[in-house]
Order: C-alpha cells, then sequence, then structure tokens
C-alpha cells in the first residue's frame, strides 16, 4: 500500500479510538449515581473531582431564549 493510504487509514483509526473513548465516557457518566460532581479522567492515572454549583440545572449548557 502507497504511504498516503497508511496515512488516511491511520487518520481513520485515531478517529474511531476517539469517538469511541468519547462514547464509552459518556456511558459511564451516565451510569454514576453521583450528580452532585464531575469526575474527569486524568491521563497519568486517576481522576479530578470538580463540584457542581447546587441548584444550577443540569443537561443544557445555555438557558433557552425567551421569546
Amino acid at each position: 500500500m502507497p504511504w498516503d493510504a497508511w496515512a488516511l487509514l491511520s487518520i481513520i483509526m485515531v478517529c474511531t479510538a476517539i469517538t469511541a473513548r468519547t462514547a464509552w465516557d459518556s456511558y459511564q457518566l451516565g451510569r454514576e449515581s453521583r450528580r452532585d460532581t464531575l469526575r474527569l479522567s486524568l491521563t497519568g492515572g486517576g481522576h479530578l473531582d470538580i463540584p457542581c454549583p447546587p441548584g444550577h440545572p443540569t443537561g443544557r449548557h445555555r438557558p433557552r431564549p425567551i421569546r
């Protein structure tokens, strides 16, 4: 195979791996029973817990516009 085919194949594999990891992390976050903290995985191992502010609605980044 020519080198450009290998490059394209490696790009596709990297994108697939990133998509799979993101989907798995989203699935794991959805299964957690605690919703008062956001858990971020660190590349060196372990995790970082960030407390969520009380009373903040979950699931939306911005409020809906009033029409």
